[in-house]
């Protein structure tokens, strides 16, 4: 029983410069365990960077291109995708 006793001490120890050792290391596995977990559970409408407030799309009056409405060039009431699209526009 005393030996037994005594070879869980030194595995305790063991266990202990090991972890000490590698903790970073170990810290990593964690974080990444955590990550997976995270993305594994469904969490509803939840995007990163979604405010909740959704922005109409727009078709390019020259191209055709649907861009959306705050990246839109707009002259007068029409919509362009680009300042290239517009100057093409104004040559014709």
């Amino acid at each position: 029983m005393r030996d037994a006793i005594f070879i869980l001490f030194v595995a305790l120890i063991l266990l202990g410069i090991t972890a000490i050792k590698y903790r970073k290391q170990i810290a990593g596995m964690i974080g990444v365990a955590r990550m997976l977990k995270e993305a594994a559970q469904p969490r509803g409408r939840s995007v990163p960077g979604d405010t909740g407030k959704s922005i109409p799309l727009v078709n390019c009056t020259k191209c055709g291109v649907w861009v959306p409405q705050n990246k839109a060039r707009k002259v007068g009431d029409l919509f362009f995708c680009s300042d290239e699209c517009v100057r093409i526009q104004k040559t014709v």
